[in-house]
């Protein structure tokens, strides 16, 4: 008779990815707070205009990184799909998660390319800088971002008997703090913008590694 038991072969990479994870979204919150503060929706419009008009490498190899997070929380994802206990939820998690991938790279190639442009221009055309900034900035923070939520709730919920409080509570933390960053992203409010994402980023960053912890023990 087959087996209803998840498969565990991906089970020896979680660590690593949960790690990793943990480590390159840490290294993002610290180029955000250095290098991409001064040019984000957190500053004036003029100060902001006048910082991306310079191309600062900061701003750019920011978004690399937050790049590179986008992939390893899906790669995270993808690990945990087999291991879940309710593979239709884990599928739709996974799936969520990608989208909100594609949804994530876009905006963050307008960051990167579209808005020094538009800053450069932005004396004479300061609504089109805004445009911009608004799509990168409901793209990234609350579709990408919404979708990402969404997925970690579901894979919270299809891996609910193999995980332990802590890791249920991190989950449940995350997708608080997510909401608010995507509301904060819709509005926009940079205030709330700027007080949810350490939060959604920290909470994310302890989910993977109970999750990794948990999943450890009980395979």
């Amino acid at each position: 008779m087959p087996s209803s038991r998840p498969d565990a072969s991906g089970l020896p990479l979680l660590p690593a990815l949960a790690w990793a994870n943990v480590a390159l979204h840490g290294a993002g919150l610290a180029v955000a707070w250095f290098g991409m503060r001064p040019g984000s929706v957190v500053s004036p419009l003029a100060e902001r205009m006048a910082y991306l008009a310079g191309r600062p490498p900061g701003w750019t190899w920011g978004w690399g990184v937050w790049m590179l997070c986008t992939l390893l929380l899906v790669a995270y994802m993808a690990a945990l799909r087999p291991l879940a206990s309710r593979p239709l939820a884990a599928q739709l998690a996974l799936i969520l998660a990608a989208a909100g991938m594609a949804v994530d790279l876009f905006s963050d190639v307008i960051q990167i390319q579209v808005l020094p442009l538009a800053a450069l221009a932005g004396t004479t055309a300061p609504a089109t800088f805004l445009a911009f900034e608004r799509l990168a900035l409901t793209g990234g923070a609350t579709v990408a971002n919404g979708l990402y939520t969404a997925g970690v709730l579901l894979m919270t919920i299809a891996l609910r008997g193999r995980l332990q409080v802590p890791a249920r509570i991190a989950g449940a933390a995350t997708v608080i703090s997510g909401t608010a960053m995507a509301l904060a992203g819709l509005l926009p409010a940079p205030e709330l913008l700027a007080a949810s994402t350490g939060p959604t980023i920290g909470f994310y960053s302890l989910w993977t590694v109970l999750v990794a912890r948990d999943l450890g023990r009980r395979t």
